[in-house]
């Protein structure tokens, strides 16, 4: 069984990692897989929501404590201790083909995370092999989070008390903390220098029995 590349999209909310997500997922074969963290959420009348700080009268919704990571971290190793699904006759990147020197070239399948909060859980950043991260600046992070829709709505004030200052800190973490985190700019198209770098790593050698 191939040995799942784990890719880790995380960073800025409205920083364009879903949008490069979705592209890889496109582009990728189908027996690629895409995890997002969203649809860890707590329910909003779960006992694991803390307040917002300031006295505004709404959930945290920007810290870890408000997804349920158990969950998420189950199904990733889900994934990764399972084979790949083929659809019957793709010509899959996952299928074993010849290079221009007629050897043998077999590729490993892929489990996308897409998530804001990837990295403030060390057991699932642990298990990603490619880490990145989107950054953007208060105002453009601002100009996009108000053109977007939120269940539940964003209050007046949530963006000043929580999105904003619960990212830095994050960010400010992340920076301290965790190694090998490639970050990029949010205002910038990086899916094609992401899908490069994912398919590279994507290759097998056939002379090795297990990757590093």
């Amino acid at each position: 069984m191939a040995e799942w590349l784990v890719v880790a999209i995380s960073g800025v909310t409205n920083g364009g990692k879903s949008t490069v997500t979705r592209q890889l997922l496109e582009g990728l074969p189908s027996s690629t897989q895409l995890l997002c963290q969203d649809d860890y959420f707590y329910p909003e009348d779960s006992s694991c929501h803390i307040p917002c700080p300031g006295g505004l009268k709404h959930h945290n919704w920007d810290v870890i404590t408000a997804l349920d990571m158990e969950k998420m971290k189950l199904d990733v190793r889900n994934i990764i201790n399972s084979s790949p699904i083929k659809e019957e006759g793709e010509d899959s990147l996952h299928a074993s083909t010849r290079d221009s020197n007629s050897s043998i070239q077999t590729y490993r399948p892929v489990l996308l995370l897409d998530g804001f909060l990837i990295y403030d859980d060390s057991e699932l950043t642990a298990m990603c092999d490619l880490r990145y991260f989107f950054t953007l600046s208060r105002e453009q992070c601002w100009e996009r989070r108000k053109k977007r829709d939120y269940e539940p709505p964003d209050p007046p004030g949530y963006f000043d008390a929580c999105v904003w200052p619960m990212y830095e800190e994050h960010l400010d973490r992340v920076r301290k903390n965790v190694r090998d985190v490639i970050f990029l700019d949010g205002t910038e198209n990086h899916f094609e220098i992401i899908y490069q770098q994912v398919l590279e790593l994507t290759k097998v050698n056939p002379n090795c029995k297990q990757l590093n």
